[in-house]
């Protein structure tokens, strides 16, 4: 069990409520088999990013790569 499934992410004390969604997405897709990189990527813009327009998360699931 990962760090970020132990504790709820807050901010400024309240529940980040999007992030915990998110944490539970990834879950489900490393439960399902999906490529450990592009999970990675994703919690990189979801979680740490926070960038959600479209050719930021095309580039996140497809790779960079696979854009140009």
């Amino acid at each position: 069990m990962t760090r970020s499934m132990m504790t709820s992410p807050t901010t400024e004390g309240r529940p980040d409520v999007p992030a915990q969604v998110f944490e539970k997405f990834l879950h489900a897709l490393e439960g399902a088999g999906v490529s450990a990189e592009m999970v990675a990527r994703l919690r990189k813009t979801l979680l740490e990013d926070k960038t959600y327009t479209e050719s930021v998360l095309k580039a996140a699931v497809l790779g960079e790569e696979s854009l140009t």
